[in-house]
């Protein structure tokens, strides 16, 4: 919890709000200098159920691995502080695990401006995956296709395998070894594509889309992910790492496309050539994946020239 008492009471409500009752939230207040804290106590003040922790700022990463050290239960789950749940997320996924005889569950998430959205969740449909090969290929094949794949609030794992790990600090795009590194170790895992959690997009400033140098945070979660792919036995598991690798400086420049790059940056067109000239690089391997294949065009556009991509989405922005 970090600078978000415009949302935290929201994200709180619905955990509170949820069907399945026997569960233990814990808020930790990353010295958040608004009054965050004081609205985490009066949670704890007035719901057994919830403990209020605080501690100096590290980031997300930080607080993650600070609240595991407290965590008592048999399961665990991650909400981002400014998110919201739907009231039957925690039940779903415990019936899935329950139900399927699994160690994990993972539902689905949907990107919301406000909690007005409501997902259509007409029909869940349950994939199970039972041995590492398999859970592994479907994280990373997602992670090539999806939206959101890579993040842990989506799932509920076992807490003593979720110990075994830590999140790397100081970074962002921290899930993705993590995740990694617990589904690894799973038996079995089951999937629904039921929407569930709601990843709140706010709608207030597009600056904060822009490319800063912490972005480049990404290359150290690819490089992370190559290692660990490395060393399994599956030729496909070991090229989708790369994948992931090569997918870098694409998305980068995606975001340059979309909202621009940041003026802190000492010579933003030279950042620009150096992705590009990466991009290029990996072009071939990108071609080669599960990419869809309208990613795959703007793959092919953007190895051409950044203004062939940046343009057209001004224009497109402009229409709108």
């Amino acid at each position: 919890i970090y600078n978000v008492e415009k949302y935290l009471k929201r994200c709180v409500d619905s955990i509170l709000a949820q069907t399945y009752p026997n569960i233990e939230i814990i808020l930790v207040n990353d010295g958040s200098p608004d009054n965050s804290w004081e609205i985490c106590t009066e949670y704890e003040r007035t719901q057994p159920s919830v403990r209020a922790l605080k501690k100096p700022n590290g980031g997300l990463s930080s607080a993650r691995n600070f609240g595991l050290n407290y965590a008592r239960g048999e399961f665990v789950g991650f909400i981002d502080s400014d998110d919201w749940i739907s009231s039957d997320m925690y039940m779903t996924l415990f019936n899935l695990i329950a139900n399927y005889g699994a160690e994990g569950a993972q539902i689905d998430l949907m990107l919301a401006e406000n909690e007005t959205v409501h997902a259509n969740n007409n029909k869940s449909v349950e994939s199970v995956f039972d041995n590492r090969h398999d859970i592994l290929y479907h994280y990373l094949k997602t992670g090539t296709t999806g939206t959101g794949a890579y993040s842990v609030c989506r799932c509920l794992f076992p807490l003593s395998i979720a110990k075994r790990y830590t999140f790397r600090e100081g970074k962002v795009n921290e899930d993705i070894d993590y995740k990694y590194k617990v589904l690894r170790d799973l038996n079995k895992f089951v999937v629904s594509n039921k929407v569930c959690y709601y990843y709140f997009q706010s709608g207030e400033s597009t600056s904060s889309g822009i490319l800063t140098s912490r972005d480049f945070d990404l290359y150290d979660a690819a490089e992370e992910l190559v290692k660990l792919t490395e060393k399994e036995n599956s030729e496909e598991i070991r090229f989708l790492g790369k994948v992931k690798q090569a997918r870098t400086p694409f998305s980068l420049l995606c975001r340059i496309a979309y909202y621009g790059i940041s003026d802190k940056f000492t010579n933003p067109r030279a950042t620009i050539n150096e992705l590009t000239k990466q991009h290029r690089k990996y072009l071939p391997t990108l071609i080669k994946s599960p990419l869809p294949y309208s990613r795959k065009i703007l793959a092919l556009l953007l190895a051409i020239h950044l203004n062939c991509v940046k343009y057209p989405l001004k224009l497109i922005k402009l229409i709108r």
